[in-house]
């Protein structure tokens, strides 16, 4: 289960720009991330990794290429934005 917790914003945080707030989450991020035996992931994450795994080895022509499944679900939310 992920936990959600408040935290004060860091000191200035609130003044900078939203690009800023952006850049500065990306910096963050890119921080935590240098060791990615130590993020923690959710049971939940892992579990549908597996399915997924073993759904595209049960059917691997079925696989669609991550740029074709980002392409479509763009093209789907233009649509619905008509």
């Amino acid at each position: 289960m992920i936990r959600t917790a408040t935290f004060e914003d860091p000191p200035g945080f609130a003044e900078l720009s939203k690009a800023d707030q952006i850049e500065y989450l990306q910096i963050l991020w890119d921080r935590i991330s240098s060791n990615p035996a130590e993020v923690p992931v959710p049971e939940s994450h892992i579990a549908l990794a597996e399915e997924r795994l073993a759904a595209y080895r049960r059917h691997p022509e079925r696989a669609v290429p991550a740029f074709a499944a980002l392409d479509a679900l763009a093209a789907r939310q233009a649509s619905k934005a008509e």
